[in-house]
C-alpha cells in the first residue's frame, strides 16, 4: 500500500468529478479501493506515519544465535531522515505537544543507538552526537514555550510524557540532562491526578484497559509477561508503540507482534521506508467514516451499490456480531465513537443495529464516555451518539438519551471560548460540522413533532445558537482564496457543515452568501489535485495524523453536498417559533449600519449578527423580570431589551473574537440590569427617598450584608413588596398620602430589589471561581455604581428645585471632576468590565489574577475610567431632550458648558471631550499590550492573549453604545408624575 493510495486516480476524478455521474463513479470507485485495500487477518488502514510510532519500533532489538540485532533498521533511518534543521521531529502549528512527544522519543531511539550501534556501522558516531544536541537543544526550546499541555487532546500525555522524560534522563550522560520547564507542575498534577485513579494490576485482569494502547508508558513497571493475553493479531491495542514496548519489555519472544509490525513496514503507509503508522490497523474507523460520510452528503446506498460497497457493510456487520453490538476503530478497541458511527453508516446503507448495547455501556449520568475510563468528555462522541440515535425508526424510544446528549453538546458549546476543541481532531471546523449535521437533523425531527415536549423552549434556544455560531463562524472565517487554513480537509469539513445548514429557515436570509463561501470552497478544492499535504495532519491519537480514504471520502462528499440542489424555500425550523419573529429585528438594520463600527461591514454580515443575536432575546425575556419588578415602576417599555445581544454578538463577530455564548450572555444580562437599574432608581428610589441622604445607608447596608446567609427583604412579617403591582400601590401611597408606614415599605422594596441586584452580580457562580482580586475590585465597582446613582438623585434633586434655567447653579464639582467620577460611575461601565474579568478570570485563566502587576492593575484601571468617562459623554450627548425633560443632570448644564453657542455648540464641545477620551483609552490600551508582552510568561500566553481580545471586544461594545446615543436615545422614558 503507498503513502497515499488514492493519489493517483484522485487527480483523474476530480477532474472529472463535475455532475452528479461523475460523483457517483468516484463514490463507487473510493468504495472499491477501500475494500480491495482490506487484509483479512491485519485489516485497513492508510493512516500517516507518524515519528513517535517509528522511533519505538527502531529501538526493538533481537538476539538470535548469540547475535543482538536492531530489528527495524530502516525506521531508524526515517528518524535520520526526517529531523528537521532545528534539530525537531514532528513540530505543527496545531499543536505543541505532538512535537515534544516526536522529539522526545526519537531522542531516545538515536540515545540507544549511540550507546549500542549493534550492525549499523555505517553511521558516523559524530553525526550521531551532532544530531542528538540539536535534537535537546530543540527539545528544551519547545518545552521552554509549551503552554497547551492541560488543552491537549492527546491520549495518554499525562502518562508518555512523564515516562519518556524519566528514559530520556536515564539514558543521557552521568544522568546529567534536567528538564525543566514553565508547565512542568501541571504535567506533574495531571499525571497524579491520573495514577490515582489507575492501578497498574489492572493491566493483568481479562478484561482490557484503553491503558494498553499506551504500554510503553509502564517500561519498568510493568510485568510485561503477564499481559500477553491482550494481544490480538500482535497487536496491543493497534498500536504499533505499544506494541514495540510489548517486545522491549517481555522475557518472551513473540513473533506474532514480530509479524504485525513487519506486515506494519510493508504494508503501511511508509511502504517499506520506515515509517510507522501510529495507529494501525484503522479498520472500523475507515469503513464506518467512508459509508456514513457519503450517504450524509446526498448519495442514496442505491446510487453507489457495488461490491466494495457491500463489503465495507459485511465488514461492519460482522465486527458488530463478533463484539457484542460495540466496536473500536481496531477489532477490540470499543469506544462510543466508532460503534455510533457504525450504527449509522448501517442504518443509511439500509441494515439496522440496534444501539442499546451502546447506551449500556457508554451512556453516563449527563453525556456519554467515549471509553469506559477517560480524562475528560468528548464533543464529537456525543455529536456522533446524537446522530446515531435520530436516524433510529422510532427515535421517541431514546428521548432520554437524546436529550442528554444534546443538552451537553449546547453546555460544551455555550461555555467554549474562541476556537471549539475535541480530543480527536484537531481542527475546530470537525467539531462545527458535525454539530451542524446533528442539530439540524434534530430540528428536523422536532419539525416532525417528536421530542417537543422533551426538548424545552431554553434548550431550544441554545441550541439554535448553538447550530447559527458553528455556522455563521465558519462563514467569516473563510480564507480570501475560498480554502479554510489552507487545508483541503479542513475545507471540506466547511462546506458540508453549510450544506447542512442553508436547510434551515433561519439562514434562509443568508442562503445566498452560504452558496457562495460554498462555491469558492469548491472552486479551491478544484484546484488541488492530491488530498493529502505534509502539514495536513487533523486526527489526533498519541501525536497527529491523516487518513488517506477518510481525506478523499470527506472531498467526493463535499463536492457533491454543493452539487445537489435545495429548494428555494428552507423546510426545516418551523418549530422554532422565535425565529419567524426575525423581521422585528430588520429595523435595526438601519440604525447600526449608521454606525462607525458597522458601516464599513457587509450587510450580510450585520444581518447574520441580527439573526443570531435574536436567539438571545427570549432568553433574556424570560429572566428581565428576575431582579426588578417593571408593573406601575413608571418607567416606559424596555425596547432597549431587543438591541443589547446584538451590541455583543455584532461586536463578537466583526472582530472574529469568538467569545462563548456564555460570556456574551452573562454580559447581555448585566447590560440589561445596568438599563434597568438606572430606570429603578430614577423611578422608584427617587420617590420613595425623595432628597434624604437615606438611599446611600441602605446601599451600604445591601454591601455590608453580603458575608451573611441573606438579608430581611421585609419587616414584621410584610410581604407586600412581592405582588405584582407593589410598585403601582406604593406610588399612590406616597403621592397621594404622607403615611410614613408606605414610605417605609417603599424603602424595604428597594432594599429588597438593590440586595437581588447585588448578589446576582456578586455572587454569580463564574464570579465566586474568579480571583480574589478580581472579585473584590467587581464589588468596588458595584457598590460605587449605585452610590453614584444616589448621588446623581440628589443632583436631579438640586437641579429641579431651581426655578430657572438649563444651568446647574453653585455645582459641588467641577464637570471635569464630576465626569471621572459621579457622572462616570453612574454609567454601568466600570462594575461590567470589573464583572468581565471575574468571567475571565474563572473560565478562560482558572482562577488566575486577569491583570497580576501593579502597573497592568494601574493601567486597566485607567482603561476603564476613560470608557466610562466616554460612556457618560456620548449617553448625555443622546439625552439631552429627555434630561431637560425629567430634570435629570446632564453634562451640558454645568456651567462650563454656559459658553458655548446654543445647544448644537455644546453638543459639538461634548463631541470633542468625547474624541479625547477615545484618545486617551487608545493609547492606555497600547500601553497595556505592550505591558503585557513584557512581563508574559509561558504558562499565560494564550490566556493573556484571549484576555486582551475580550478586552478589545469590551470596548468596542461600549462604543458602539456610545455610537448609538449620538444616533438615538435608548433608555426608555420615566414617566414623571407630580411631586416626584
Amino acid at each position: 500500500m503507498s503513502s497515499n493510495p488514492s493519489a493517483p486516480f484522485e487527480a483523474q476524478l476530480v477532474a472529472m468529478a463535475s455532475n452528479d455521474d461523475d460523483l457517483t463513479a468516484w463514490a463507487k470507485a473510493l468504495t472499491t479501493r477501500a475494500f480491495s485495500s482490506y487484509h483479512n487477518y491485519y485489516g485497513l488502514c492508510t493512516a500517516s506515519c507518524q515519528v513517535y510510532d517509528t522511533a519505538w519500533v527502531a529501538m526493538i532489538s533481537k538476539t538470535e544465535e548469540d547475535v543482538k540485532k536492531w530489528l527495524f533498521p530502516e525506521c531508524f533511518y526515517y528518524l535520520l531522515k526526517t529531523q528537521s534543521p532545528d534539530g525537531s521531529w514532528g513540530r505543527l502549528g496545531t499543536t505543541q505537544t505532538a512535537g515534544i512527544l516526536d522529539t522526545s522519543a526519537a531522542l531516545l531511539a538515536l540515545l540507544r543507538h549511540a550507546k549500542e550501534p549493534l550492525q549499523l556501522m555505517a553511521i558516523s558516531p559524530n553525526d550521531i552526537s551532532q544530531r542528538i544536541e540539536r535534537g535537546f537543544a530543540s527539545l528544551q526550546l519547545q518545552l521552554s514555550q509549551w503552554d497547551d499541555v492541560e488543552k491537549s487532546n492527546h491520549i495518554g500525555v499525562e502518562l508518555i510524557v512523564p515516562a519518556l522524560f524519566s528514559y530520556l534522563q536515564r539514558e543521557s550522560e552521568n544522568d546529567s540532562l534536567v528538564l525543566d520547564f514553565p508547565c512542568k507542575m501541571t504535567l506533574e498534577c495531571m499525571h497524579k491526578e491520573k495514577m490515582s485513579q489507575f492501578n497498574l494490576s489492572t493491566l493483568y485482569a481479562q478484561r482490557p484497559s484503553s491503558a494498553l494502547h499506551s504500554l510503553e508508558a509502564f517500561l519498568g513497571k510493568l510485568d510485561f509477561d503477564r499481559v500477553s493475553h491482550h494481544m490480538y493479531h500482535g497487536s496491543m491495542m493497534a498500536s504499533p508503540s505499544s506494541t514495540a514496548a510489548y517486545l522491549i519489555g517481555a522475557s518472551q519472544w513473540s513473533d506474532e507482534a514480530e509479524s504485525y509490525l513487519r506486515h506494519i513496514v510493508s504494508n503501511g503507509a511508509g511502504h517499506g521506508d520506515g515509517g510507522i503508522p501510529g495507529t494501525y490497523p484503522t479498520t472500523h474507523f475507515e469503513c464506518s467514516w467512508i459509508l456514513a460520510t457519503l450517504l450524509q452528503a446526498g448519495f442514496h446506498h442505491d446510487d453507489i451499490e457495488c461490491e466494495g460497497f457491500q463489503g465495507l457493510v459485511g465488514i461492519l456487520r460482522a465486527s458488530l456480531e463478533d463484539e457484542g453490538g460495540i466496536i473500536g476503530f481496531a477489532p477490540h478497541t470499543a469506544d462510543v465513537d466508532d460503534t455510533a458511527k457504525a450504527l449509522l453508516a448501517l442504518k443509511l446503507s439500509g441494515q439496522h443495529v440496534s444501539p442499546d448495547t451502546m447506551i449500556k455501556i457508554f451512556e453516563r449520568k449527563d453525556h456519554f464516555t467515549t471509553f469506559c475510563t477517560e480524562r475528560d468528555p468528548s464533543l464529537t462522541s456525543n455529536l456522533h451518539v446524537l446522530l446515531c440515535l435520530l436516524h433510529q425508526p422510532a427515535v421517541s424510544q431514546y428521548s432520554s438519551q437524546i436529550v442528554k446528549a444534546t443538552r451537553f453538546i449546547c453546555q460544551v458549546w455555550w461555555h467554549n471560548d474562541h476556537r471549539v476543541k475535541d480530543k480527536w481532531n484537531l481542527s475546530h471546523l470537525y467539531p462545527s460540522m458535525l454539530l451542524a449535521e446533528a442539530l439540524t437533523k434534530l430540528i428536523l425531527v422536532l419539525d416532525s413533532g417528536e421530542l417537543l415536549e422533551d426538548i424545552d423552549f431554553d434548550l431550544r434556544c441554545r441550541l439554535s445558537v448553538s447550530l447559527f455560531q458553528a455556522c455563521l463562524r465558519i462563514m467569516l472565517d473563510q480564507s480570501e482564496d475560498g480554502s479554510w487554513d489552507g487545508s483541503q480537509e479542513q475545507t471540506c469539513y466547511a462546506i458540508l457543515a453549510l450544506s447542512h445548514a442553508r436547510h434551515v429557515s433561519f439562514f434562509d436570509d443568508l442562503r445566498h452568501e452560504i452558496q457562495a463561501c460554498m462555491n469558492r470552497g469548491v472552486a479551491w478544492l478544484r484546484l488541488r489535485s492530491s488530498m493529502l499535504q505534509p502539514e495536513d495532519l487533523p486526527w489526533t491519537s498519541k501525536t497527529a495524523y491523516n487518513v488517506a480514504f477518510v481525506a478523499e471520502v470527506y472531498k467526493v462528499a463535499a463536492l457533491k453536498a454543493a452539487h445537489c440542489k435545495t429548494s428555494s424555500k428552507s423546510d426545516i425550523g418551523h418549530s422554532l417559533p422565535f425565529a419567524s419573529s426575525l423581521g422585528e429585528l430588520e429595523g435595526y438594520l438601519r440604525l447600526v449600519r449608521q454606525t462607525a463600527l458597522f458601516a464599513p461591514l457587509e450587510e450580510w454580515q450585520v444581518r447574520a449578527s441580527l439573526i443570531e443575536s435574536s436567539f438571545f432575546v427570549p432568553l433574556l425575556q424570560a429572566q428581565r423580570l428576575q431582579i426588578y419588578p417593571r408593573e406601575g415602576s413608571g418607567v416606559g417599555e424596555d425596547k432597549y431589551l431587543s438591541i443589547i445581544p446584538f451590541t455583543w454578538v455584532g461586536c463578537n463577530n466583526r472582530n472574529r473574537t469568538f467569545a462563548s455564548a456564555s460570556w456574551m450572555y452573562d454580559m447581555m444580562m448585566l447590560s440589561l440590569l445596568g438599563y434597568q437599574t438606572d430606570e429603578f432608581i430614577e423611578a422608584v428610589a427617587g420617590p420613595a427617598f425623595g432628597k434624604s441622604k437615606r438611599l446611600h445607608s441602605v446601599i451600604d447596608q445591601v454591601f455590608n450584608g453580603l458575608d451573611n446567609k441573606g438579608l430581611s427583604l421585609m419587616r414584621n412579617g410584610n410581604t407586600e413588596c412581592d405582588t405584582p403591582n407593589a410598585l403601582e400601590n406604593i406610588s399612590n401611597q406616597i403621592q397621594n398620602t404622607h403615611d410614613s408606614d408606605s414610605n417605609s415599605l417603599a424603602i424595604e422594596c428597594v432594599r429588597a430589589s438593590l440586595t437581588k441586584f447585588v448578589k446576582y452580580v456578586t455572587n454569580h457562580e463564574s464570579v465566586c471561581r474568579s480571583s480574589s482580586w478580581d472579585r473584590e475590585q467587581l464589588v468596588q465597582e458595584c457598590r460605587t455604581f449605585l452610590h453614584a446613582h444616589a448621588t446623581q438623585l440628589e443632583d436631579n434633586a438640586r437641579f429641579a428645585s431651581q426655578k430657572t434655567g438649563d444651568i446647574l447653579d453653585s455645582p459641588a464639582q467641577t464637570y471635569y471632576n464630576w465626569v471621572r467620577t459621579t457622572g462616570g460611575n453612574h454609567v454601568a461601565c466600570a462594575y461590567s468590565l470589573a464583572f468581565s474579568n471575574c468571567l475571565v478570570s474563572a473560565n478562560i485563566g482558572h482562577g488566575k489574577e486577569v491583570y497580576p502587576t501593579v502597573v497592568q492593575k494601574y493601567l486597566s484601571n485607567a482603561i476603564a475610567r476613560h470608557l466610562t468617562t466616554m460612556c457618560r459623554i456620548y449617553n448625555d450627548f443622546g439625552s439631552i431632550s429627555r434630561d431637560s425633560d425629567e430634570r435629570n443632570v446632564n453634562s451640558i448644564h454645568f456651567p462650563e458648558f454656559s459658553d458655548c453657542v446654543g445647544q448644537e455648540g455644546r453638543k459639538k464641545c461634548l463631541a470633542q471631550l468625547g474624541e479625547y477620551e477615545s484618545a486617551c483609552l487608545n493609547l492606555a490600551l497600547h500601553e497595556l499590550s505592550q505591558e503585557i508582552s513584557r512581563r508574559q510568561t509561558p504558562s499565560r500566553i494564550d490566556f493573556d492573549s484571549r484576555n486582551f481580545s475580550i478586552l478589545r471586544l469590551f470596548c468596542d461594545v461600549t462604543d458602539l453604545y456610545d455610537q448609538l446615543y449620538v444616533i438615538r436615545d435608548l433608555s426608555s422614558a420615566i414617566k414623571v408624575k407630580g411631586g416626584s
